[in-house]
């Protein structure tokens, strides 16, 4: 009875060091990347820049898309934070709409990429376009900023779940 004990205060403790997904990368979504400078600011479209788990959740949902017409692009993955602050000052200290709502983004994490719609003039426009990848993405196991309950991010693609093998 000791040892159980001792081995449930042993997982609490690895859980509050390593909280959710940071446990799952730390043992399971690790991966080997460019030694890119991380001050760079420079827009990345590399799904090979995503965490091994996230890369494949992002073939799976884009071959999903292809199969039911669906032409989509990837405009951005994995972020450096340099690049994140700017985006997050955007609309607040310096000039643009915002577009990010957080500085602690998934895509510094390599956890997350953004889509459009492939070969228009509107990449953005389309609703029903983004409502289907949306649908997709949800089946594949990834986290469709679609369906976010307070700023609904609709070309935003995350890698929630932990406990994904």
């Amino acid at each position: 009875m000791k040892k159980i004990i001792l081995f449930l205060i042993f997982l609490l403790l690895i859980f509050m060091v390593f909280p959710r997904v940071g446990l799952y990368e730390f043992v399971f979504d690790r991966g080997e990347y460019d030694d890119r400078n991380e001050s760079s600011t420079e827009i990345i479209k590399d799904l090979d820049e995503l965490s091994p788990k996230t890369k494949e959740l992002a073939l799976e949902f884009l071959e999903r898309c292809e199969e039911n017409g669906l032409d989509v692009r990837i405009t951005e993955t994995y972020r450096t934070q340099a690049r994140q602050d700017i985006l997050y000052e955007q609309g607040r200290t310096t000039p643009g709409l915002v577009v990010t709502w957080t500085k602690n983004s998934k895509h510094t994490k390599r956890r997350a990429f953004d889509i459009c719609k492939d070969n228009t003039d509107d990449p953005y426009g389309d609703v029903e376009f983004f409502r289907k990848c949306a649908q997709i993405g949800r089946e594949v196991g990834l986290t469709p900023g679609y369906y976010f309950d307070e700023v609904q991010d609709i070309p935003h693609y995350e890698l929630n779940r932990w406990w994904l093998p």
